[in-house]
């Protein structure tokens, strides 16, 4: 009898072994082949794994590649529909990272659903929040992307600023894919009818599909070659439009496929008829309408889709109760077999994780001395830095007394006096000249002494004194200044605001001596615990280097100065496009 008891153990613990062998190369085979966009293979799976023997973890998994295989279909619904049940399972097995990937993946589905209903604003919210308190820079790019895209329609310049901030965190990452679809998402907004930049559109797409052509990423070319014909229809250059578009077409696409090819065709159709075309015109809407048709044939069949989903649920609830007396029986020799399993692998994985526990104890004490060590180092760098400007204003009042105090009264003594003279005949044209001169000296004196009032006054805070600088800096028809602000409802501390009006001002400055530009926007926008500035001018732009500046700030002490206060200070530049300076400052 006892002999018997342990054959049937043996035999259900292979059973048990091989069958969730089984289901877990399924599974990875289907995410292999949604990866790789085999539309095909991937129904073929689907079609095969049987839910009722998954455990919950490959549940939730199994719903997540199954909704990727439908967006992949363009079938967004049914997507979103699997998005929020493998959610719900993630939930269940608190896995908060899969989750938040789920929120950002529901977000980017729902903001690429033409009339949809359904709002994103919750998943990008909870995405933000877990990327924020991890810290995780690839989550933070991911997030600003969105960010950018839900505000692409109705405000370009601030969409453009968080894909600028999304490009920011995932270049800090080195990964350079994802920071060239970035790149194709600010050339669309830079073709964006409301700022119609289309230059500067053109050379973020090449940017990106430089990157694509080097990883020979072929479906994400095909989006650049559409992007990029787009461009050329809006300049009306529908000869370059055209081979952009058939170059999209001539790539073949798993991922989108319908979707792309009834784009391309829609747009090949709009550029032959501008050419005045017609029967090539006519010939790329009929293409386009059969494609149009295959979409419209999977809305219908989603009714079809859903009734015969929810007839094989009832089978299988069917199947399940006659199978119920089968599995209560076996459930026994689970139980037996599972807690000895469980207790050999207890034991194992504490007697590791004392060990890993011990490594990971002496690799910490390691990590922070080490910090320690760079955090002394860069306070003494942000000493001398507030050491420095110390010194300059005390500088700037010392020769700003001296002027006013003794050479500003000796000028006024010797204009008293000289003017006595004008009652004693002499050369009247030389003393009116000696007098102007004199006035002119006067008042520069007098003018450089109030230069220790410059800057952030009291009463008048940031906006009002940077509005006042850049009147005077403005020079008609040779630089234009514009302060473009938004939210400034409160006043912020006093020393920041100095540090950030001169930062400001030497940035102004730059533009005029270096830049060679005729236009410069200064952004300010203060958010509830965040003040963003972007300084944006069409000049020269530069290569960065060493920073070589002697007379002012620089460009590197800025940046010392802004990380000292946990703010970042970001630097876009490249010859003959101008230069933007991205400044964001937590209050």
């Amino acid at each position: 009898m006892n002999k018997k008891i342990k054959i049937i153990l043996f035999i259900a613990t292979i059973f048990i072994v091989a069958f969730s062998f089984g289901q877990k190369k399924e599974l990875n085979l289907l995410k292999k082949n949604v990866q790789s966009a085999d539309i095909d293979s991937s129904k073929v799976i689907i079609s095969q794994i049987d839910t009722l023997q998954l455990n919950l973890y490959q549940k939730a998994d199994f719903a997540y590649w199954k909704a990727n295989y439908y967006k992949l279909i363009n079938d967004d619904h049914v997507a979103f529909d699997n998005y929020l049940l493998s959610k719900k399972y993630y939930i269940e097995l608190d896995s908060l990272l899969k989750v938040a990937k789920i929120n950002i993946e529901i977000t980017s589905l729902v903001l690429a659903m033409k009339n949809n209903k359904i709002g994103y604003h919750k998943f990008l919210s909870e995405f933000l929040e877990f990327a924020k308190a991890t810290n995780d820079k690839q989550l933070l790019s991911e997030g600003y992307m969105q960010l950018g895209k839900s505000l692409y329609d109705s405000n370009p310049n601030f969409a453009k600023q968080y894909f600028f901030k999304a490009l920011r965190e995932s270049k800090a990452i080195g990964n350079e894919v994802y920071s060239a679809r970035i790149m194709l998402n600010i050339g669309a907004t830079y073709a964006s009818d409301n700022i119609f930049k289309l230059d500067s559109a053109l050379l973020f797409y090449d940017k990106a599909m430089q990157v694509y052509k080097k990883r020979d990423l072929k479906e994400y070319m095909s989006y650049i070659y559409i992007n990029k014909g787009v461009v050329y229809n809006k300049q009306k250059k529908y000869e370059k439009a055209i081979s952009s578009f058939l170059m999209a077409d001539s790539i073949s696409v798993n991922e989108f496929k319908n979707k792309n090819k009834e784009i391309i065709y829609g747009y090949l159709a709009t550029a032959y008829k501008e050419m005045g075309d017609y029967k090539k015109a006519v010939e790329y809407m009929d293409r386009q309408k059969v494609y149009l048709d295959i979409l419209g044939e999977k809305e219908q069949q989603k009714a079809i889709i859903e009734i015969d989903a929810k007839y094989r649920t009832a089978e299988k609830e069917k199947e399940n109760i006659a199978l119920r007396g089968v599995i209560f029986q076996n459930k026994i020799v689970l139980v037996v077999v599972s807690i000895i399993l469980l207790l050999s692998v207890l034991i194992g994985f504490l007697a590791f994780k004392n060990i890993k526990n011990k490594k990971k104890i002496i690799e910490q004490k390691k990590e922070i001395e080490v910090t320690n060590l760079v955090n002394q180092l860069k306070e003494n760098q942000l000493n001398e830095i507030d050491k420095m400007l110390e010194v300059q204003d005390r500088e700037r009042q010392k020769i700003a007394d001296e002027l006013h105090d003794n050479l500003g009264s000796l000028l006024a003594t010797l204009k008293i006096n000289f003017e006595t003279l004008s009652h004693f005949e002499t050369n009247r044209s030389l003393f009116d000249k000696t007098n102007q001169l004199i006035d002119e000296a006067y008042k520069e004196v007098r003018n450089i002494a109030h230069l220790k009032n410059t800057g952030v006054i009291g009463k008048e805070g940031l906006l009002v004194a940077i509005k006042k600088m850049t009147t005077k800096m403005t020079v008609p028809n040779k630089i234009i200044f514009n302060v473009i602000p938004s939210g400034l409802d409160k006043r912020i501390d006093n020393t920041v605001e100095l540090l950030l009006f001169r930062i400001i001002q030497e940035l102004a400055t730059n533009c005029i001596k270096h830049a060679q530009a005729s236009e410069v926007n200064i952004y300010i926008n203060q958010y509830d615990n965040e003040i963003n500035i972007m300084v944006e001018d069409n000049g020269k732009g530069f290569t960065k280097g060493p920073n070589k500046t002697t007379d002012g700030i620089g460009l590197k002490n800025m940046e010392r100065k802004i990380e000292q206060l946990s703010g970042t200070f970001t630097i876009d530049s490249k010859i003959g496009k101008g230069t933007t300076i991205i400044i964001d400052l937590p209050l």
